[in-house]
């Protein structure tokens, strides 16, 4: 017995792999550029986030209703020509973090050194544990 090739049936059974591949592909979960770390210890939170390229001057960091807010912009440093291949990305970015507690807003240090900012919160006074007396 003899069949009939239909190319167009291939051509169909190549399109539903490639719709079941996109439809089960795993999603992966995107995290806010920069990345952090923050760490507690004892009365102080240590925060260290990750911004290769950004400079001091192209920073903002501050505080408000005990959230901390990093924004600024990662500039190109290769303006001149196109590229062959970029992979990083240059654009502004802003970050929020909730604090687990309040901070004193006078003993805030941060720095930053190599690519990685460093930022030291203290508790505030109201949010540090209080003995309580018993009469």
């Amino acid at each position: 017995m003899y069949t009939t090739y239909d190319i167009f049936d291939d051509v169909l059974n190549l399109r539903n792999v490639f719709d079941r591949f996109f439809q089960e592909m795993p999603v992966r979960r995107s995290v806010e550029f920069p990345y952090i770390n923050l760490f507690e210890k004892d009365d102080a939170i240590d925060i260290k986030a990750i911004i290769p390229g950004v400079k001091v001057e192209d920073l903002d960091i501050h505080l408000a209703d005990n959230s901390l807010i990093i924004e600024g912009e990662r500039k190109s440093d290769y303006v001149e020509k196109p590229y062959i291949r970029r992979e990083r990305e240059f654009r502004k970015f802003k970050k929020s973090v909730r604090l687990p507690f309040d901070v004193d807003r006078d003993k805030i240090n941060a720095g930053l050194k190599n690519g990685i900012l460093t930022i030291k919160l203290v508790k505030s006074e109201a949010a540090k544990p209080k003995k309580i007396e018993i009469q």
